[in-house]
């Protein structure tokens, strides 16, 4: 969500700062598997890489600036489990794209929960009905697919 629509502000404070930064995966809480022997990364850690520590500590300021900045509409929609298990077992490249997008976050129950309620938060309500429009138009054309 921070990041913005296309990933616009991060691009931004990369430029400006000559770095990379790099966040967690999207959707890490959704299958919840960790092999074993393996640590999970944290759901809250960036990596930002530059030539030098001062494109890196700027990097950061702008990043914390940015966060401080933004502030987040969010609503609830509900969709059935089935449908919900179908989208996170067979759409979630189209749900990135939407949030991507969008400048959206979606935050899904884990695969198999029964609780049919998914949340969408962004930094304009506008871009939050129309996230939840597309994962709505997604809804409906997903559905338990039976062989024939």
């Amino acid at each position: 969500m921070v990041c913005g629509r296309l990933r616009r502000h991060i691009k931004h404070i990369e430029s400006a700062t000559n770095s990379a930064i790099y966040f967690p995966p999207p959707f890490p809480q959704i299958y919840g598997y960790t092999p074993p022997g393996a640590n999970r990364r944290r759901d809250d850690e960036i990596f930002i890489t530059a030539d030098s520590e001062h494109d890196i500590h700027m990097a950061k300021l702008k990043l914390h600036e940015l966060v401080r900045s933004t502030q987040a509409c969010v609503k609830e929609v509900r969709i059935s489990s089935d449908k919900i298990d179908s989208i996170l077992l067979e759409r979630m490249d189209k749900i990135k794209k939407i949030i991507e997008y969008n400048g959206s976050y979606v935050l899904f129950p884990q695969l198999g929960v029964q609780r049919g309620v998914v949340r969408v938060q962004g930094t304009d309500m506008l871009h939050v009905e129309r996230t939840i429009r597309e994962i709505m138009s997604l809804v409906s054309k997903s559905g338990p697919s039976i062989p024939q």
